[in-house]
Order: structure tokens, then C-alpha cells, then sequence
């Protein structure tokens, strides 16, 4: 019930925005006679909304009493390379370098489509909250059979009070970011859904150069 009730919220949000927007276009209110700027911001709040109704139907899905995982043994490795290749644009636009350290060959049991859906938030993420200029560093190894994949994004830390929240639905470290990045505040809650699925334990921490993300399968 706290959790619908939360999505209701966040749900108004953005319906708000875009009625009073094209309510202001629609009679020639004020500033929103300037229609060209109102009908680019609202279809940016638009793919938003879009953004968090896909993002709760996964939620739904993931948390359907016994919902089981699609799990094959697939190449991890090639998976994340595959996503580092599909985030290129990403990386070019934000001015990020992204240096790779990836072990050839690393095979895992899991859903690939559901991890791939952790890999492009992780990345999306590290993207994102970035200033522009600086790096990302992926590694991925394997010790003691286990496959363990970091990401660590420099340039920017985490309040230590909200690290542990951060894996909470709608949770924003920062309101004003997250408006301008489009974050909906259910991605990491979902990464974490997904891994639990998988019996794989994930943690974020502060560095001395920035935050890095630990994933254990």
C-alpha cells in the first residue's frame, strides 16, 4: 500500500505539469503563448511519465507472487560489452571517458534480458550523474567461481546518509538532478529487484575519486 501510494503521487506529478502546460498553450496564457518551448517541455515530461508507467509495469511483473526467472547460462562478458557499446553516444555526449578492464569469457546463470535491463540502468546511471570531463571505469573478473562487475563513475559523491536509501522505490538523492536527468526515482529499486531474483548482492560506495557500484553474481 506505501508503495502505490507513493506511485500515485509520483504519477500526479507529471500529469499536473502537462494539463496546466497545455492548458496555458490552449487559451495563450502568459509565457505559454511562447507554444514551441511549452510543447518541447512537455513532451519531455511527457517520456517521463512514459519512462516511470514501463518502469511499474516491470515492478508488477518482478513482483508477482511466484514469478520465476527465465535463467540460461550466458556469457556475461559479451553482454556488458555489448551494452558499453550500445551507451557509446551517451558516454561522447557527456564528454566521459570510459576505460574497460573486462575478463574474456565469463559465464553466469541468469535472465540475460532482465540483467541486461541491470546493466543499461548501472551505466545509464554512471552516465548521467557525472560531470562532464571525467571517467568510468568498468571491471569485470572472476574469483572463487563468483563473477564480480564494478562501475565506478568519478567526480561526484553520494551523501553518506542516503546510501542506504538508495535502493528504496522513488527515492531521489537530489529533486533538481534527477528532474534534469529524467530519473524517476524506481531504477535502482528495480536493479536490486532483479538481483535478489538472482541470489546476487550489489552495494554502492564513495571512493576517493567518486562512487562505485560492487555486484557479486
Amino acid at each position: 500500500m506505501d508503495f502505490f501510494s507513493a506511485a500515485s503521487h509520483e504519477l500526479k506529478t507529471p500529469i499536473t505539469i502537462i494539463k496546466g502546460q497545455l492548458q496555458g498553450m490552449l487559451y495563450q496564457v502568459g509565457r505559454y503563448k511562447d507554444r514551441e518551448t511549452y510543447i518541447a517541455e512537455s513532451l519531455a515530461v511527457t517520456n517521463t511519465l512514459e519512462k516511470m508507467v514501463q518502469e511499474l509495469l516491470t515492478i508488477s511483473r518482478l513482483d508477482t507472487m511466484g514469478y520465476v526467472c527465465n535463467k540460461n547460462e550466458f556469457d556475461l562478458s559479451s553482454l556488458i560489452n555489448e551494452c558499453l557499446s550500445a551507451h557509446e553516444d551517451l558516454f561522447m555526449q557527456r564528454e566521459l571517458t570510459v576505460e574497460i578492464f573486462i575478463s574474456p569469457v565469463i559465464f553466469v546463470l541468469g535472465d540475460m534480458r532482465l540483467l541486461q535491463k541491470v546493466l543499461d540502468n548501472l551505466l545509464g546511471n554512471a552516465a548521467a550523474y557525472s560531470p562532464a570531463g571525467n571517467h568510468i571505469f568498468v571491471k569485470l573478473w572472476q574469483n572463487d567461481n563468483k563473477a564480480k562487475l564494478t562501475i565506478e563513475n568519478t567526480g561526484v559523491h553520494i551523501p553518506d546518509g542516503d546510501i542506504p536509501k538508495l535502493f528504496e522505490a522513488f527515492y531521489r538523492v537530489d529533486q533538481s538532478r534527477n528532474r534534469q536527468t529524467g530519473g524517476t526515482g524506481l531504477g535502482l529499486y528495480i536493479v536490486k529487484t532483479i538481483l535478489d531474483l538472482h541470489g546476487a548482492e550489489i552495494k554502492i560506495e564513495n571512493t576517493g575519486k567518486g562512487v562505485i557500484v560492487s555486484v557479486q553474481f
